[in-house]
């Protein structure tokens, strides 16, 4: 028999409510006090229920569970009922994110997310083995290295991909109605967060964005300046497969696309609203820009392309951003392990929520994957865009303009 331990406190308290229901009618104050009691006791119930469950578990269970075993359990389960953005990470899985904010790690470069209970492919990262490997955004993978995903957190799935280069991870993934397995050679992931082309034959500057991490601004910024310094009356910004990064560094990036403006703005719980603006001291182009989005622009990529077109500096061509309008957190714990929490939810500074929708473009021209012509018909459609812009001084009408 287990023995149940009376404890003085909840005694008490169970005395105080028999005397309050024996009195009288109860007056407004002693009937808020007795809510808020009744309160109290639930939460304190509930956690010696957790303390009890635990207490047994380690007592009866037909094996014997560590400790450390339970409590990580108890923490991933109660955060996955918070939100598919919020997770808890060792002291590993910790030193992993830090290394990967620095722009190089061991992996096959893609970024995931759980929505809707399934591991999702956010965007492949380009150049890297996911990417030639033919991942893309909303895949679903439902196996990893055999084990299936149904229940596993997102730090999990990170975890047992990345590994040491020339080393392979076998992924199950769904696409529609389709099932197929890929293995894929784990690689040295060194990302490239700025690219540039030229077009000499052209007034138009290129310029690719990878990530938002430490020294995307500075980076971008440079790019920004050498376009302008060539000569460059226009840019095309390519925030495809851009699965965001730092909340910091998207108001750095919009600061060179607008001057002391408000960026964004976050809104916490209790509707506590802080807002970012523009840093004036970035360099700040007047370029006109047409900004490449897809499925697999997320976070601050959304950012910045909502920025750019809140503040009539360009227009956004090709497909539809992922949606993810919220601002993670991390909180560094005493053992070196950290808590990954949802803490805000963010608006563009025209006040357009992200959550979920994402941002429609102006010109939607859809993604037409073909390796044998090499052709990227969201690049033309691009360039014939801002192309006309240069040409009649005002954005073409996207009824009128032929995206075939």
């Amino acid at each position: 028999m287990v023995n149940v331990k009376i404890n003085i406190r909840k005694f008490i308290l169970g005395l105080v409510i028999v005397s309050v229901i024996a009195g009288a009618a109860l007056s407004p104050a002693v009937e808020a006090e007795q809510a808020q009691l009744d309160e109290d006791i639930k939460e304190y119930a509930s956690m010696e229920n957790f303390e009890n469950i635990l207490n047994i578990i380690q007592e009866y269970y037909v094996e014997e569970v560590e400790e450390e075993r339970l409590l990580k359990g108890a923490i991933e389960g109660m955060l996955r009922e918070v939100d598919r953005y919020s997770g808890y990470m060792t002291e590993e899985e910790y030193l992993d994110m830090q290394e990967e904010m620095e722009g190089e790690y061991g992996g096959i470069g893609i970024i995931i997310t759980v929505r809707d209970g399934e591991l999702t492919i956010v965007s492949p990262i380009s150049d890297t083995p996911g990417d030639e490997a033919g991942l893309k955004a909303e895949d679903v993978i439902a196996e990893i290295d055999g084990e299936t995903t149904e229940d596993m957190t997102q730090q999990r799935a990170v975890d047992i991909m990345r590994g040491d280069p020339g080393t392979e991870v076998e992924l199950t993934i769904e696409r529609g109605d389709e099932e197929f397995k890929l293995d894929i050679e784990r690689e040295l992931i060194d990302i490239p967060i700025v690219e540039t082309e030229m077009y000499p034959e052209m007034d138009i500057g290129y310029i690719s964005v990878s990530q938002f991490l430490q020294e995307t601004a500075d980076k971008l910024s440079q790019a920004v300046k050498e376009m302008e310094e060539a000569g460059k009356r226009g840019l095309i910004i390519d925030f495809r497969n851009n699965p965001g990064g730092i909340l910091q560094e998207s108001v750095e990036v919009s600061s060179i696309f607008g001057d002391d403006e408000i960026v964004l703005s976050i809104k916490q719980r209790d509707d506590q609203e802080h807002v970012f603006r523009a840093n004036p001291d970035r360099i700040n182009t007047e370029l006109p820009v047409v900004v490449l989005t897809n499925r697999g622009s997320a976070s601050a990529s959304e950012i910045v392309a909502g920025f750019i077109r809140d503040q009539d500096k360009g227009r956004l061509v090709g497909e539809s951003t992922f949606g993810k309008g919220s601002v993670q957190s991390v909180f560094p714990l005493d053992d070196g392990s950290a808590l990954r929490l949802t803490t805000a939810q963010y608006y563009t500074s025209g006040e357009n929520p992200i959550y979920e929708d994402g941002l429609e473009p102006d010109y939607v021209v859809e993604y037409e994957d073909d390796p044998i012509e090499e052709e990227d018909l969201q690049m033309d459609k691009a360039l014939e865009i801002l192309s006309s812009y240069l040409e009649e001084n005002s954005w073409p009408d996207s009824e009128e303009f032929d995206l075939e």
